[in-house]
């Protein structure tokens, strides 16, 4: 399974990386120069990638162990957004990635910004 919001891709997996930190923190991807996010909600363990970079785009591993749902929301007043709709995600393990894009006037591959 594999679904997209925005920048942000989830992609269903087997197991979770060992490595990652379990956080509380809700925000698995802030949006780029305006007050928005990605946000996770339901039952889920939310674990954070300590190898997130420009060679690694796993932000997060998530471990829904009821039905989640990820989120667009404004990060100052937590009101959702009209600018993606919200995406059901069912009980399993999952990869929260950085979408890239081929920027062809540049000649570079970038993350992508939503």
């Amino acid at each position: 399974m594999q679904v997209r919001q925005g920048d942000v891709l989830i992609e269903a997996i087997a197991e979770i990386n060992e490595e990652s930190r379990p956080t509380e923190e809700r925000l698995l991807v802030r949006g780029e120069g305006r007050y928005h996010g990605h946000f996770v909600e339901g039952e889920v363990s939310i674990h954070e990638n300590p190898h997130f970079g420009p060679e690694n785009l796993v932000t997060h591993y998530l471990e829904v162990s009821d039905n989640a749902v990820i989120e667009h929301r404004h990060t100052e007043t937590g009101q959702p957004t009209r600018e993606h709709a919200p995406i059901p995600l069912p009980a399993g393990r999952y990869r929260v990635l950085r979408q890239r894009e081929y920027n062809p006037y540049a000649r570079v591959i970038q993350i992508l910004q939503d």
